[in-house]
């Protein structure tokens, strides 16, 4: 690759950026759980801010010729951040007790197994390491379902 930023830190901010959104997102549902809906306001505000390094990386792999899943996969929780974005910051729909909440979870799972499945083409322990935030977030996205449903947006 013959550009400034390198493969290896392109790849390095992308799973970096993976366990961020993980591990905001699962602190976002602890706080909607608990009913502290601003932190979870502002835990959610950084997951969709996170799209923006994303998106940078994407860029930056396209760019560069770099494999399609380097494109795909982070480009899922780019898609997913700017549908968030869109849903609940712009329109503020409550799209969330609606048929738009089988794509928007949809999209949500696949944003953040596809940067999981990044992590771990990158490098093994990155994956694990990855998919264990993952696993945290999902325990949190649990705990928050049981005790407030859906609930309102982040």
């Amino acid at each position: 690759m013959s550009s400034i930023v390198t493969a290896q830190v392109i790849d390095l901010a992308v799973i970096i950026t993976a366990n961020l959104a993980n591990l905001l997102l699962a602190g976002m549902f602890l706080a909607r759980a608990v009913g502290q809906t601003r932190y979870a306001r502002i835990l959610g505000t950084g997951v969709v801010v996170l799209a923006v390094p994303l998106a940078v990386a994407v860029a930056l792999n396209a760019l560069n010729g770099r494999e399609w899943w380097t494109i795909v996969l982070p480009g899922l929780l780019v898609v997913y951040c700017a549908t968030e974005f869109i849903l609940d910051y712009l329109l503020k729909i409550d799209f969330r007790h609606t048929r738009l909440l089988g794509p928007y979870l949809l999209l949500y799972y696949a944003g953040l197994m596809g940067m999981t499945g990044y992590a771990f083409l990158v490098d093994t322990l990155a994956g694990f390491v990855t998919l264990a935030t993952y696993f945290v977030g999902l325990a949190a996205t649990l705990y928050s379902f049981v005790r407030v449903g859906h609930g309102s947006p982040a």
